[in-house]
């Protein structure tokens, strides 16, 4: 992983020749440049890496050039690749094998790519399919046809009308044949509000582009005074939105070229949502998201969930997801993400993670914009999504305080292979502290934020790494640099703004990857009365091994056993077969692992002898790229006794 600036001024001008020759011989490609909003003598060159003229999956480089020379660089670039790029499968066979490996329909064109994965290189066809639910991205290996990896391509979460709280709103609107229709007629991107009137069947097969919206599907009013309160919310909430990027960073829409916003409200009926699939219900009532691939122009749509009655899930009602602006403003970060830097990887990666964290942070900054601070509705505040449940608190996400929602505010606490939404909570948490200040609870380290009458360097900050500086497969400790180096370029070297973000992203334990890791989580860990091999009690526990600036090679590896007074009693030594048969978890099993990359394992323990508690610990011994031998081992985890 790159991450390199003028500071590091040998390194850098090393890195940056090298890139400029990868570019003459076409090993890196430019996909874009884009000009810099808030810096005009900068532009922001977007390159892909190839070999042998094939594109590789999260190789790209991210490269902010001035009027003198480059300033920095973020990426990855792979190294040693050998791969023979010639498929045994054809583009037809590769379509027909990504559909079959999701029991879908094949959906648009394929293209051949270099995927990394934990265990090496391969080649692969990418493409899409559609389960009728949705639209999967899949990668089949070239060769075999076999499934190599699969992620959905939906990311979940002037007039007159009143909202569904009853606040008066105006809405943007045109006249068409003696009705109102909720098109946007004045701001400079075209904003376009679709009522699906409740028909599932009609809303997935606009998504999945099997027919086209026509004027008919536009959210309409009679007299243009709206009674619909979920038209009213998303179509205001989404210009709202255009109107924050535009005030705010001087962009122009999601893709800076007023690109056409696309938003799908009453998706279903919600007198219909006790005879749903729990998979609709998941999709369609109690979600919001964002498909980049769909649309009326195939370049993106948010779809906002129904709700729920009050009872159906519990003591509460689920209000319609057009309720909360940070909701909507979260689902249209994804679409501002998809057209710059295009974070994924893959939804378990930390750049699914991040792309989940930004979309919090620029939806909370949206209403922190537009409304007062406060805990009642309508009003901003640091918990994402609490205008949607009546009473508030479920459905939500705290940034100001994760643990309140059972979230992470901290690196060692994240899980690997989780929900991206779940690990989100680290990234924005570091936004939050370094706007508000204050001290995180893990680590106990204090921040001083800039304040809150100061929110717009951090807003802009945080901004200018997602749009202009990071690579697809950024990981937390990229994410780390790329904000201080938008500091830096915004605010000056060494000013407050740079040491609150700086301090920001220690409180939550991240740092740059440079040495390998490894985590056991939870801990301590309770036990369960589960047997593990026959014995009980017994502890489930998930392993991860993150990798620093250097591939390696696991040689071999152990768990050590402990009881209670941290006594030794006993050491399993295992190979690196094992190693590959148990590191399986996020992607297939090896015991090479790739630079900047994790490894995870979900695993149950048991004592022999009779203990009932104690602790255990894992270590590893492996060779770098240059040979050496490497070690390093979790913290000892507590293994509670049976309550």
């Amino acid at each position: 992983m790159l991450a390199v600036s003028r500071d590091a001024a040998g390194e850098f001008r090393a890195w940056d020749a090298q890139i400029d020759q990868m570019v003459r011989s076409r090993d890196l490609r430019v996909r874009e440049v884009q000009r810099d909003s808030l810096l005009p003598d900068r532009r922001h060159e977007r390159l892909d890496q190839y070999h042998r003229g094939v594109r590789i999956v999260g190789g790209d480089i991210a490269r902010q050039i001035a009027g003198d020379g480059t300033v920095s660089m973020f990426g990855s670039i792979h190294s040693g690749i050998d791969l023979d790029v010639t498929p045994r499968l054809s583009a037809d066979r590769g379509r027909d094998a990504i559909a079959q490996a999701v029991s879908g329909e094949p959906f648009g064109d394929v293209e051949l790519v270099v995927l990394p994965l934990s265990d090496g290189y391969h080649l692969a066809y990418a493409g899409q399919a559609t389960t009728g639910l949705e639209i999967v991205n899949v990668y089949v290996d070239a060769n075999t046809g076999t499934l190599l990896r699969q992620y959905s391509d939906f990311l979940n979460e002037i007039g007159k009308g009143k909202g569904t709280y009853g606040d008066d709103k105006k809405v943007s609107v045109k006249a068409m044949a003696g009705t109102f229709i909720a098109d946007d007629g004045l701001r400079p991107a075209a904003i376009t509000t679709y009522d699906m009137k409740g028909n599932l069947l009609r809303t997935l097969d606009i998504l999945n582009r099997v027919t086209s919206v026509t004027t008919a599907d536009i959210a309409s009013d009679t007299d243009n005074d709206w009674t619909d309160p979920t038209a009213v919310d998303a179509h205001v909430y989404a210009g709202w939105y255009y109107d924050y990027l535009f005030k705010r960073f001087g962009r122009r829409g999601l893709d800076d070229q007023n690109l056409r916003m696309a938003v799908f409200a009453h998706p279903v009926r919600l007198a219909d949502i006790g005879t749903a699939s729990s998979s609709v219900i998941g999709m369609f009532y109690v979600n919001a998201f964002s498909c980049s691939t769909c649309g009326p122009n195939g370049r993106g749509a948010i779809v906002l969930g129904e709700g729920a009655p009050r009872g159906f899930l519990g003591p509460f009602e689920v209000k319609s997801f057009a309720a909360a602006l940070d909701v909507v403003a979260h689902e249209l970060t994804h679409s501002v993400t998809a057209n710059t830097a295009r974070l994924n990887g893959f939804p378990t990666s930390e750049a699914g993670a991040l792309n989940e964290g930004f979309s919090d942070m620029f939806g909370i900054a949206t209403a922190f914009y537009f409304e007062a601070a406060g805990d009642a509705p309508l009003k901003a505040s640091y918990v994402i999504g609490r205008d949607l449940a009546v009473p508030s608190g479920v459905l939500t996400r705290s940034i100001a305080n994760p643990a309140q929602t059972a979230d992470p505010d901290h690196y060692t606490r994240r899980i690997i292979g989780g929900d991206p939404h779940y690990n989100s909570t680290i990234a924005s948490h570091a936004y939050y502290l370094a706007i508000e200040g204050g001290t995180n609870r893990t680590s106990g380290q204090s921040v001083q934020g800039v304040g809150a009458a100061n929110r717009e360097q951090i807003e802009k900050v945080f901004f200018r790494a997602l749009t202009s500086l990071m690579p697809s497969n950024a990981t937390f400790a990229l994410t780390r640099a790329a904000t201080i180096q938008a500091a830096r370029d915004l605010y000056g070297a060494g000013g407050a703004v740079e040491r609150a973000v700086t301090q920001a992203w220690d409180a939550v334990g991240v740092q740059a990857r440079v040495a390998p890791t490894a985590a056991m989580l939870p801990n301590p860990a309770a036990a369960t009365s589960a047997t593990c091999g026959g014995v009980a009690p017994s502890w489930q526990l998930f392993l991860t091994v993150s990798v620093g600036d250097s591939n390696l090679r696991i040689t071999q590896w152990q768990f050590e056993d402990f009881d209670s007074a941290g006594r030794s009693v006993g050491i399993q030594a295992l190979s690196p077969t094992n190693f590959a048969a148990f590191f399986n978890q996020c992607g297939p099993g090896s015991s090479t692992i790739q630079a900047q990359s994790d490894v995870c394992s979900a695993i149950c323990t048991a004592f022999t002898g009779g203990l009932t508690s104690g602790g255990i610990q894992a270590s590893f011994t492996a060779l770098d790229d240059a040979g050496r031998t490497v070690t390093f081992s979790t913290p000892r985890v507590t293994l509670l006794a049976p309550r």
